[in-house]
């Protein structure tokens, strides 16, 4: 890990303006920082960030974040091809605890899905551990949901799912970075 992080960039300085009803979520969730003012897990960042850190020493955070695949699962299912959306998955949330000058070292996944299908799990199993080999991390633990009244998808009946991810990583609590 670099002794000196990257200074967290925003979604704002990337050009992301997030939906207007989305600031009263904000504020109510924001509420819950105070929930471990003085503890180990006290937020270090406000939310627009990729991630958000967590403060376990004063000199060491935990950065988390989640995301999760999107419309590409779409482009998937009509394709019938599952191997590639976990690499995506693993790349999108690892590439979020990146922005927030962390080293990525795990993340959990949770998969939802209209109904069990064998060659799809261990596709997108595949695609996880293919993933999880680039970004140099390991996935400890996950989901995995049959929820058919809940996802219906764009191709053959049976098919859809969604994809998310958690990830974590470590970085240093640099003084005037965190602050």
């Amino acid at each position: 890990m670099p002794e000196r992080p990257l200074k967290p960039a925003t979604y704002g300085e990337a050009g992301v303006q997030p939906s207007p009803g989305l600031g009263r979520v904000l504020d109510v969730l924001r509420g819950t920082f105070g929930n471990r003012r003085g503890l180990a897990g006290e937020p270090v960042l406000d939310f627009g960030y990729y991630a958000n850190v967590l403060r376990l020493t004063d000199t060491l955070g935990l950065a988390i974040s989640t995301d999760g695949v999107g419309t590409k699962l779409l482009v998937a299912e009509m394709m019938g091809k599952y191997d590639t959306v976990g690499i995506d998955c693993v790349a999108m949330n690892v590439n979020d605890i990146v922005c927030v000058g962390a080293e990525p070292v795990a993340m959990v996944d949770y998969i939802a899905v209209e109904r069990l299908d064998e060659r799809q799990l261990r596709e997108i199993a595949v695609g996880l551990e293919e993933g999880a080999r680039q970004a140099h991390i390991s996935i400890p633990g996950g989901e995995l949901a049959q929820v058919p009244e809940m996802i219906r998808g764009a191709g053959d009946a049976g098919e859809a799912f969604d994809l998310v991810g958690t990830a974590v990583g470590v970085v240093p609590l640099v003084h005037g970075w965190f602050d």
